[in-house]
């Protein structure tokens, strides 16, 4: 073999080695590519900051109305306990004539003479201890005519003297004083038209505790008869129990109080952040658009902005570049422009077409964010 055959053998060979490591290098590229790629796809979804907002709105709420389900735990956390009373309901009353004289209680009273019966209730509760009551009473008078031999009610009306009212308060004790009076003569002519019917009038204090409504004092006034006295219904040092609603502080109570300040705390640090994040965002600038706009002012005249995004229609391979300044390299080398292509808020491309080969740049908020 001669010389120039040797050598031309050798570079052969040389040239065959040579391709192998480049394709070696080629191959560790596109290794070194996939890995790029494969980390990328590790960092999934980005959020917009819409997203978080909303997502930490609905957080906030979340917190807010267990707080507030929790709190109303403790406040709600009562027991009912029994307490004793001791009641007294008592009234007087006059009797008035026509001739404006008033008699005195327990005489014999002529009924075509009489004008007008005042009574004054008094009602007294006296209970053990200090609580919370709250109480309802009326005076209610019921006329009625009745027939005596068949017993059939002929008439029969309920008037309200004193409306429904309302004592409430917290103490050991309290009193309730009222006056009425009652037109008799009125309502003897009103009934008059039911013959020797027994007609008469209850007037009647009832006292209103809880569900029960009952009779403490009353008084039946007649019109059937000429003469008449007066026998009246009181209650006397009468031993009663009351129902009593306190609020209990135990362990629930202490785990409600806990879980409600810890949800609380948290809302409140979820508001703080979220209202922080707003301000800053409308306010200032994230560090990612400002970024990107250096970018889009430092390299406006090399820039194609893609209004309706980038689609490449031809099947090319794509390189990543890792700076911005190396795509303005390969930019300049190829002679081709910059594409840029806004992804959504968070993220944006610049582009580099080659014939063979797509060069791409990508910009991402998360990139900004430790």
């Amino acid at each position: 073999m001669d010389q120039n055959n040797k050598f031309q053998f050798v570079n052969s060979e040389e040239i065959k080695e040579e391709s192998k490591v480049n394709n070696n290098i080629e191959k560790e590229d596109n290794t070194i590519e996939k890995e790029d790629n494969t980390i990328e796809i590790s960092k999934g979804r980005h959020f917009s900051f819409e997203e978080r907002i909303i997502a930490s709105v609905i957080v906030i709420l979340i917190l807010f109305v267990g707080a507030c389900f929790l709190g109303l735990k403790v406040i709600n956390h009562t027991t009912v306990t029994r307490v004793n009373y001791v009641e007294n309901s008592d009234f007087t009353y006059q009797v008035c004539l026509k001739n404006k004289t008033c008699l005195p209680e327990n005489s014999l009273y002529n009924s075509s003479d009489i004008n007008i019966i005042k009574l004054s209730f008094r009602y007294d509760a006296k209970y053990e201890k200090r609580v919370k009551y709250n109480n309802d009473y009326r005076v209610l008078a019921i006329i009625s005519a009745v027939d005596e031999e068949s017993e059939k009610v002929l008439y029969q009306e309920s008037i309200n003297l004193v409306e429904k009212t309302t004592v409430s308060g917290k103490k050991d004790k309290y009193s309730i004083n009222e006056i009425v009076t009652i037109n008799y003569d009125k309502y003897k002519e009103l009934l008059n038209e039911y013959g020797n019917a027994q007609k008469d009038m209850e007037v009647v204090f009832y006292l209103e505790e809880g569900n029960e409504s009952r009779n403490v004092s009353s008084i039946v006034i007649p019109f059937s008869k000429d003469t008449f006295e007066l026998n009246k219904h009181t209650t006397v040092n009468e031993v009663r129990k009351a129902k009593e609603v306190v609020n209990v502080w135990d362990t629930y109570s202490l785990v409600y109080g806990l879980a409600t300040s810890f949800l609380t705390i948290i809302s409140l640090i979820l508001v703080y952040k979220t209202t922080s994040l707003v301000l800053k965002v409308t306010n200032n600038k994230s560090d990612y658009e400002e970024a990107l706009d250096n970018i889009l002012k430092e390299y406006n005249n090399i820039i194609i902005v893609a209004q309706d995004g980038y689609e490449s229609i031809i099947e090319r391979e794509i390189i990543k570049i890792s700076e911005f300044e190396e795509l303005v390299k390969i930019r300049d080398r190829i002679g081709k422009p910059i594409i840029f292509s806004k992804i959504n808020n968070v993220k944006s491309e610049f582009i580099v077409e080659d014939e063979n080969v797509i060069y791409k740049y990508v910009i991402k908020e998360a990139d900004f964010t430790n």
